[in-house]
């Protein structure tokens, strides 16, 4: 049901600069935004272009154009170049998938967040004076309640806060918009 309430949100979001900063660092990373706001607006740019313009090489441009590919962020045309017998890709940005796959990003996270919180609730964790290592219970168990880094006996760990937090940070992802 929630799923259903998110997808029509998705209807509803635009398409702004800061959702497509956010789908496309979350994907592939910043150093790609500058090709995909290069991309924006333009049709069949050749792979050559994006990197003469951009000032970076044709291996790296590439290389993030491919990467963006594997998440549907660009799609592009595959021509032969008819004197040199090259094959040269034409690339453009598929601005309209942007909101979609924003949907699915904050739907994983939900998803994590909420494994997250059962396991939280479900379990008992042990943890050393020096923060080095939390242990459920059968761990801590196995290991004489003694940390496997400093080898300083484990206590039980108030998890209420991390508890408290998961469940305020599921309220802001399912309540926002993005």
């Amino acid at each position: 049901m929630e799923q259903l309430c998110l997808l029509k949100k998705t209807n509803k979001m635009t398409i702004n600069k800061k959702l497509i900063e956010e789908v496309v660092t979350e994907l592939v990373g910043e150093e790609a935004l500058e090709i995909v706001f290069y991309l924006r607006g333009k049709n069949k740019i050749s792979e050559f272009i994006v990197a003469e313009e951009l000032d970076l090489e044709i291996h790296r441009t590439r290389n993030l154009l491919y990467r963006l590919y594997e998440h549907n962020i660009v799609h592009f045309l595959r021509k032969k170049d008819k004197i040199k017998g090259w094959y040269i890709c034409y690339w453009d940005f598929n601005e309209k998938i942007i909101p979609e796959i924003a949907l699915k990003i904050k739907l994983k996270q939900i998803e994590k967040l909420n494994e997250r919180l059962e396991k939280e609730q479900t379990n008992t964790f042990y943890m050393c004076k020096n923060a080095c290592a939390r242990m459920i219970f059968d761990q801590a168990i196995e290991h004489n309640f003694k940390c496997l880094e400093c080898g300083e006996i484990m206590h039980e760990q108030d998890n209420k806060r991390t508890i408290e937090f998961l469940t305020e940070r599921l309220k802001e992802l399912s309540n926002s918009k993005k």
